[in-house]
């Protein structure tokens, strides 16, 4: 009862506005939630953008780990930005719902090419998960691990703190400059398949480093999943 009181208290000082129509009470209203069906992204490589298949190409196998992507929008995606920016920096937890609905509209589209994985995801570190008080990564694995009827558990922990990648300048980035940032959780052994969760691809540094660690203790294949990617 207090938490709902708490809620209403704060939609009565900070109204939500639709990020597309601006009718207030909805960050998204459900006529726009119902119209939403965003253009399904250009299959393609990753990191090279090569086209013609979700899977890492030849070429960029020889640098990289993470055997593949699926992203349900590319970030430029103006009215994703809009609802990423309200959930993940200004912690509007009402984004959650359309992200799911959205998801389960895309998921014969996104669902990775081999099973059974086990779903896992790319953590915070502790003190930005103190800051946020949420991890959006954890919140999408456990979509994905609900969208294909697989299991969920964590693998990883970060053990440095790193500025934020979808922050950084795309040329300032590098696969390869976070393999010492993560480690794998005590008492854990790795499944042979994982799908790799996190909210936003970016350059591939982080979820990169992430399926080398994965791999060099066990793991045969790793396949990233995420709400966006970016170019």
């Amino acid at each position: 009862m207090e938490s709902r009181l708490c809620e209403l208290a704060v939609e009565a000082l900070f109204p939500r506005f639709c990020v597309a129509c601006t009718r207030e009470g909805f960050l998204l209203c459900q006529t726009c939630l119902d119209h939403w069906t965003p253009v399904a992204p250009q299959v393609s490589c990753a990191f090279c953008g090569r086209g013609g298949s979700p899977r890492t190409c030849a070429d960029c196998q020889e640098e990289v780990y993470l055997d593949g992507l699926s992203y349900f929008v590319p970030y430029g995606n103006a009215l994703f930005r809009e609802l990423l920016t309200s959930w993940k920096y200004h912690g509007d937890r009402s984004v959650e719902a359309v992200f799911k609905k959205s998801l389960r509209r895309a998921v014969m589209r996104m669902e990775p090419p081999v099973k059974p994985y086990w779903v896992t995801h790319i953590p915070l570190h502790p003190a930005r998960l103190r800051f946020r008080g949420f991890d959006q990564a954890q919140c999408v694995s456990q979509w994905a691990g609900d969208l294909f009827g697989l299991p969920v558990e964590p693998l990883v922990k970060r053990v440095q703190k790193t500025a934020s990648q979808a922050r950084t300048a795309h040329g300032q980035r590098r696969v390869g400059e976070m393999d010492e940032v993560f480690s794998i959780l005590p008492g854990i052994d790795v499944p042979e398949h994982v799908l790799l969760c996190d909210d936003v691809f970016t350059s591939g540094t982080t979820m990169d480093a992430v399926a080398r660690l994965l791999k060099e203790q066990g793991a045969k294949t790793v396949w990233g999943f995420t709400l966006a990617k970016g170019s």
